[in-house]
C-alpha cells in the first residue's frame, strides 16, 4: 500500500504555487501588458491607416475636382486666345491694309512729283534751248543800231529816274558810302567814246560823284549793255530781256500744269 506524504505534496504544491505566482508576476503580465500594448498600438496604426486612406481619397477626389477645373480653366484659355488672335490678326490686316494705301498713296504723290520735276526739267532745258538759239538767231539779225538804241535808252531810264525818284536815287547815293564807286559795265559790242562818255556822265550825275568806268565785251548779250554799280544791276539789253521772257513763260507753264492737276 502506497503511503503518502502530505507534508512533501504540500510543500510541492505550495512550490508549484509559488512558481506559478513568479512566472505570472515576472513572465505573464509583462507579456500581457506588451501584447495588450501591441494590440493598442495595432489599433491606433490601423486608425491612422484608414485616417490616411481617407485623407488620400479626399485628396484624389479634391485632385480630380481641380484637374476638372483646369480642363475647363485651359478650355476658357484656349478660347479667350483664339479670341484675341482673330482681334489681333484682324488689327494686322486693317494695319496693313492701311499702311499699304498710305505707301500707294505716297506712290502716286512720288510719281506725280517726279513727273512734274521730269516736266520741269524738261521745260527748263527747252526754254534754255529756244532761247539760246532765238538768242543766236536776233545776235546774227540784229544790226548795230539797236544797240545803239539800248544804250541810248538805258542812259535816258537813268535820267529819268533822277527826274521821277529822287528818293531812290538818295538811297541808291547814300548805299554807296564815301567810296569812289565804279560802275562795272558789261556790252555786246564795244562801245564808242561817246558812249562812254555818255555813260560816265550819267553814272557820275546819278552818284553825284566821279564814277569810274570798267568795260567788257560779252557776245552773249546779244545786244545793249548790263552795267553793276554798287550794289545796284541795271540789265538793257537782249539777253536780259530773253532772260526775263524765259521766267514769264516758266510760270505760266507751271500755272497751267498746276490748273490741270487740279481739275483732273
Amino acid at each position: 500500500m502506497i503511503k503518502l506524504d502530505w507534508v512533501t505534496i504540500v510543500f510541492q504544491i505550495i512550490n508549484f504555487l509559488a512558481l506559478v505566482a513568479l512566472l505570472y508576476h515576472l513572465l505573464f503580465r509583462p507579456v500581457m501588458r506588451k501584447a495588450m500594448q501591441r494590440a493598442a498600438e495595432k489599433e491606433r496604426l490601423l486608425r491612422e491607416l484608414a485616417q490616411e486612406r481617407q485623407e488620400v481619397a479626399n485628396l484624389r477626389a479634391e485632385l480630380e475636382e481641380r484637374l476638372a477645373r483646369a480642363d475647363e480653366e485651359v478650355t476658357s484659355i484656349i478660347a479667350a486666345a483664339r479670341e484675341q488672335m482673330e482681334a489681333e490678326r484682324a488689327t494686322l490686316l486693317q494695319e496693313a491694309q492701311a499702311e499699304t494705301e498710305r505707301i500707294l498713296t505716297e506712290a502716286h504723290a512720288d510719281a506725280r512729283r517726279w513727273r512734274q520735276q521730269a516736266l520741269d526739267a524738261f521745260y527748263d532745258e527747252l526754254l534754255d534751248t529756244i532761247l539760246e538759239i532765238s538768242g543766236k538767231v536776233i545776235g546774227r539779225v540784229t544790226p548795230p543800231e539797236v544797240h545803239d538804241a539800248l544804250v541810248k535808252q538805258l542812259n535816258d531810264r537813268i535820267w529819268e529816274l533822277g527826274r521821277s525818284e529822287m528818293e531812290r536815287v538818295e538811297t541808291f547815293r547814300r548805299a554807296l558810302g564815301d567810296r569812289i564807286p565804279t560802275a562795272y559795265v558789261t556790252t555786246a559790242r564795244p562801245l564808242s567814246p561817246e558812249q562812254q562818255g555818255l555813260l560816265a556822265r550819267t553814272f557820275t550825275a546819278l552818284a553825284d560823284r566821279h564814277v569810274n568806268l570798267e568795260l567788257k565785251t560779252d557776245p552773249t548779250l546779244v545786244a545793249g549793255l548790263r552795267v553793276r554799280l554798287g550794289d545796284t544791276v541795271m540789265d538793257h539789253s537782249i539777253a536780259g530781256q530773253l532772260a526775263d521772257l524765259r521766267e514769264s513763260v516758266s510760270e505760266a507753264l507751271k500755272e497751267r500744269m498746276a490748273d490741270e492737276q487740279a481739275t483732273s
